[in-house]
């Protein structure tokens, strides 16, 4: 068999084949969403014990298809360092959560009819009760399709809620306490980027959310950068855990980095320190190396100078004493 031929016929067996694998991948790419919007994502709402609060949020259907959705209220507690909000199903769990506040809620409607493209709008009414402990008590409006659902690429039907988040403040004698639990930085690197990360512990009756940043001063003192904190909520008695990345590569030295950050209605402040090294040690190692090579050169290249220059004047010495001698020569002749 011809090489050429088989090499030629491989080419196109493979280029054929990617492009059956390209297609069929951008085939299963295709998913079918469920539509639905909740206006807002999140309520923050401030209502004192024995007193009531109204507010309005929307849905909006943002499918080609009509939808008809129930609308229900459910507790949620955050146990993870993310901030992922789960929801309470048990009923004697929420009703002996400290945190729950479903039972205050009052709702205008409780299913609705949307066409495509169209948005409604829901009372929400809140009414704490005289006892109700001041902090923050967290809940959530959840909108749930009575049918539709999305597939993914297995064959297998997932049904989805959106919902909004609602954050309900209860003013009054209320602990406000956040600290550092970490911050670290590796203490040694060749190069940027330098990765941050930080763990923040909310010991407060409210949920936080810290606003501040990272400052990084070489060891002159000199500002090398500042970088800003993400603005996230931090619930009650968790933790929330932050990154942040110093995007240079060229660093020298020794460095101090710096966490500030003041949190809560009281302008409580949270601080941390850090050191760390950034060392470009085989970039130093390959200099010095270059550095010696090229001074071995020259030292190698003045005493092939200076040789030479000595044989040169040896060689013109002998040249004038022959002259010299065939001079004497010379006159002794005559």
């Amino acid at each position: 068999m011809n090489p050429a031929k088989t090499i030629k016929s491989t080419f196109i067996f493979l280029f054929l084949a990617s492009i059956f694998h390209l297609s069929s991948n951008i085939c299963n790419a295709q998913v079918v969403t469920n539509g639905l919007s909740a206006i807002p994502p999140r309520l923050e709402i401030e209502v004192a014990a024995n007193k009531t609060n109204t507010q309005s949020i929307k849905v909006r259907n943002e499918s080609s298809e009509i939808k008809t959705i129930r609308i229900s209220v459910r507790d949620f507690i955050v146990t993870d360092n993310k901030g992922t909000p789960n929801f309470i199903d048990n009923i004697d769990e929420a009703a002996s959560n400290r945190w729950a506040a479903s039972s205050w809620i009052q709702l205008s409607q409780t299913s609705l009819t949307l066409k495509p493209g169209e948005t409604k709008s829901l009372n929400l009414t809140v009414m704490p009760p005289e006892n109700a402990l001041p902090g923050g008590h967290y809940t959530a409006v959840v909108y749930s399709p009575e049918t539709g659902s999305i597939g993914n690429n297995t064959g297998a039907s997932v049904q989805t809620n959106v919902g909004t988040l609602v954050y309900v403040t209860i003013p009054g004698d209320i602990t406000q306490k956040a600290t550092v639990q970490s911050f670290s930085a590796p203490k040694f690197s060749e190069f940027g980027p330098i990765d941050f990360k930080a763990t923040v512990k909310n010991s407060s009756d409210i949920h936080i959310q810290p606003v501040g940043s990272i400052t990084i001063k070489n060891w002159f003192g000199g500002k090398t950068a500042k970088i800003n904190l993400d603005q996230t909520n931090i619930f009650p008695y968790t933790t929330r855990d932050f990154q942040n990345t110093l995007d240079k590569k060229w660093l020298f030295g020794r460095y101090k980095a710096t966490l500030n950050a003041v949190y809560g209605t009281a302008g409580g402040l949270i601080t941390a320190t850090i050191f760390f090294w950034v060392i470009p040690w085989r970039l130093i190692i390959l200099i010095i190396a270059a550095i010696t090579i090229i001074s071995l050169l020259i030292i190698l290249t003045n005493k092939k100078t200076k040789g030479n220059k000595f044989k040169s004047s040896d060689t013109e010495v002998a040249q004038l004493e022959k002259e010299l001698e065939e001079l004497k020569k010379k006159y002794k002749d005559q």
